[in-house]
């Protein structure tokens, strides 16, 4: 294999730098990305024989296929001794997998970027994204955008739909095409032009203004609440704290189950987005003490899908939700330094309602085959008084009836129902760690015992 110099000519013949011009004439075999450059002319002009790919572009419609296809292309003729493989920008998703089927063998030298003119209108920084990759973008109205390589109306179109995501339709871009000199244009004329190609860029200025915006992004809240929580920001804002916002997030939240079952998606997003102003207030307020940022909070929840996900991120199997959720529940351990059973019926969360946290505890005992031992004596009772044609729905209303009743007995005794339920949770745990210690001491486990065996160690321990 001989050597293959990768060059960046841009797109014109002024681009070629002497690197670039020494380069073309130390080799025999010259190959273009596409002859519509004008280092084609330049080439014709010194009698440099060259040959292109650009039959590859109707060969292929898929943009990772033609850029595979172009580095297959340059490394077959490379059997025969040097080439130049001449591209408008090193950038060029052909240049990365040449790299990657060719390796050291490769030498860039790179030329202009093909949207040069464009950057100096940028007043900053730009973020550079090639127009094929459009749907992965995911574009920040806070940013400057410049887009390259946009060689057709389709493509056009795609990316235009892309950038209104987040700018203003009648934002004003810079539009530049092969040659011209970049014109201002409305974003959402930008796929009505008259021709496309390889050199078509737009540069779509940030939008600073946060109150002209028509959507919004999860940067722009958190900006809002910075500013919101400044010295000279709203005097509401900058003076609360975890513990005063508590009834205000726990009022959200209920606000959003409300939303949720009475089925109305319109309700849920805007009740969605008053809780995650709690969350983004909450990381303000522990930033300007010192103590987190919302990075924190993002990159904890990110950690925490990953590590939990085994069957997605590691080599653990979940053929179903149950097998998730065990997994879930065994990685959780794993993290938090749990040893036993009873450590994660404790760990979960006393504030919750007692009915919502007794299912939790009973859902996790019945988990590790303990099958919720005083539940099943205390179900076979009842179900013993219910008739046996009760659909799932009449249970329920059987099952709410009885709970009204329950609620109704301790207004009469005097007991409060929360208080009440939250004892016995604790008693019950109680009883489930006396059950695990001695199966423990016999050597056993919960995964070791049949449901019979397990029954039998619940019945023995009295509390």
């Amino acid at each position: 294999m001989g050597r293959i110099t990768v060059i960046g000519a841009g797109w014109s013949r002024g681009d070629l730098t002497l690197n670039a011009i020494e380069a073309l004439k130390a080799v025999k075999t010259i190959v273009l990305h596409t002859d519509r450059c004008g280092c084609a002319g330049w080439l014709t002009e010194k009698g440099l024989p060259f040959t292109s790919l650009d039959a590859l572009y109707e060969a292929f419609d898929d943009f990772d296929d033609h850029a595979q296809a172009a580095a297959e292309a340059i490394v077959e003729a490379s059997a025969g001794g040097d080439v130049a493989y001449v591209v408008a920008d090193v950038r060029d998703q052909s240049v990365s997998r040449l790299i990657g089927l060719a390796g050291d063998n490769v030498v860039v030298i790179p030329g202009p970027p093909t949207e040069g003119a464009l950057l100096a209108l940028a007043r900053g920084e730009a973020r550079l994204v090639a127009a094929s990759e459009w749907e992965e973008f995911h574009p920040a109205a806070r940013e400057n955008c410049l887009i390259r390589e946009m060689d057709t109306r389709e493509l056009a179109a795609e990316v235009k739909l892309r950038l209104m995501e987040a700018y203003p339709e009648e934002w004003n871009v810079w539009l530049m095409q092969g040659d011209d000199r970049p014109v201002l244009i409305a974003l959402y004329t930008l796929d009505r032009g008259e021709r496309f190609d390889h050199r078509t860029c737009v540069l779509v200025p940030a939008q600073r203004d946060i109150t002209g915006l028509e959507r919004y992004d999860f940067g722009h809240l958190n900006e809002i609440m910075r500013r919101l929580c400044a010295p000279d920001g709203c005097p509401w804002d900058r003076v609360q704290t975890h513990e005063s916002l508590r009834a205000c997030l726990l009022e959200e939240t209920y606000e959003v189950i409300d939303a949720i079952d009475a089925g109305d998606t319109d309700h849920l997003y805007d009740e969605l987005g008053d809780l995650l102003m709690h969350v983004s207030l909450h990381a303000e307020i522990a930033r300007r003490h010192g103590e987190f940022d919302i990075s924190d909070v993002t990159t904890a929840i990110c950690q925490k899908l990953i590590s939990r996900h085994t069957h997605i991120y590691g080599n653990d199997v979940a053929q179903d939700e149950e097998q998730v959720l065990r997994l879930w529940d065994k990685n959780k351990m794993a993290e938090r330094g749990q040893h036993t059973r009873t450590e994660a019926l404790r760990e979960v969360t006393r504030s919750l309602p007692a009915m919502l946290r007794a299912v939790k505890v009973l859902k996790r005992s019945a988990d590790v085959g303990l099958c919720d031992q005083d539940v099943l004596t205390l179900r076979d009772r009842f179900e013993a008084l219910l008739p046996q044609s009760l659909s799932d729905g009449d249970a329920d209303r059987y099952i709410g009836d009885l709970l009204l009743s329950v609620a109704g007995l301790a207004r009469l005794r005097q007991v409060d129902p929360e208080i009440a339920l939250n004892h016995a949770v604790n008693r019950f745990i109680d009883r489930f760690e006396a059950v695990e210690r001695e199966i423990t001491e016999n050597g056993a486990g919960f995964d070791d015992l049949p449901e019979e065996t397990l029954r039998k160690y619940w019945n023995s321990v009295k509390l």
